[in-house]
């Protein structure tokens, strides 16, 4: 929705609406397919969870997830072309990252990458080109969480042979790239305002909700905070990316 209504009238229309429901499908079967895969790992990191924990039962999530591609790419196809491959390639790259991606060093930016895409969907749904402004930001800030949640889980990687961008660079040196990353979003954030996409009252939420929140994270970073607390952090990461949602379209 963001993608298509930013800088423009928040307005509603059947394709949107279809696209809204295929992205919540896509992201349901990635996280899905993510938690399948990560069962070991989970028990470890997160053992409370349904799968790792056994409440759920593994061949049950497993048709429902297959479910979910073959819905996904059905309710797409009305959508168009282009709409149709950017809901493929995504279910594509939801499928590699969780079985190979997720376990190397690019697992981050593909990750971000998904994310970002969901704007872009958004955009061409609407042919908004202003769409490629939220799927900047949302590459960036995502890159920086899905850093600070592998730096929390580092033990639990390690024990399984993860090869993550923190075990490969040392968890100081992951701190400084998710920093790096939060600092890039802090240069980025102004363009809309200054290209006159979007209003005052953009750059006025951001720079009272977001920006606080942002510049706060990028100084506990480097400061090599302790694992409670980059929970905290990555929490607070999440919490700008909905101010910076909010800012976009109000």
């Amino acid at each position: 929705m963001v993608g298509a209504w930013i800088g423009r009238d928040i307005l509603f229309s059947p394709p949107l609406i279809l696209a809204g429901m295929i992205g919540f499908i896509v992201c349901a079967f990635g996280n899905i397919v993510n938690d399948l895969k990560d069962i070991e790992i989970d028990k470890i990191n997160n053992p409370k969870r349904p799968l790792a924990s056994g409440q759920a039962d593994k061949k049950i999530i497993s048709i429902i997830a297959i479910f979910f591609f073959v819905i996904s790419v059905l309710f797409s196809i009305s959508l168009g072309i282009l709409p149709l491959l950017l809901v493929v390639g995504v279910l594509v790259l939801l499928s590699l990252y969780a079985i190979y991606f997720k376990r190397t060093v690019w697992g981050n930016v593909i990750v971000a990458l998904i994310t970002g895409l969901t704007f872009i969907f958004g955009g061409i749904i609407v042919k908004n080109p202003a769409c490629i402004f939220p799927f900047f930001f949302s590459f960036f800030i995502h890159f920086a969480r899905e850093i600070v949640k592998d730096v929390i889980d580092i033990e639990g990687d390690r024990t399984m042979g993860v090869i993550s961008l923190p075990i490969v660079m040392g968890r100081e040196r992951a701190c400084n790239l998710s920093a790096l990353s939060l600092g890039i979003i802090c240069i980025l954030l102004p363009l809309p305002f200054i290209l006159k996409t979007l209003n005052f009252t953009y750059m006025a939420i951001v720079l009272i909700g977001a920006y606080p929140m942002v510049i706060y994270t990028i100084l506990r970073l480097l400061k090599k905070p302790p694992k409670d607390e980059l929970m905290k952090l990555s929490n607070l990461i999440k919490i700008s990316m909905v101010v910076g949602l909010i800012a976009m379209v109000v």
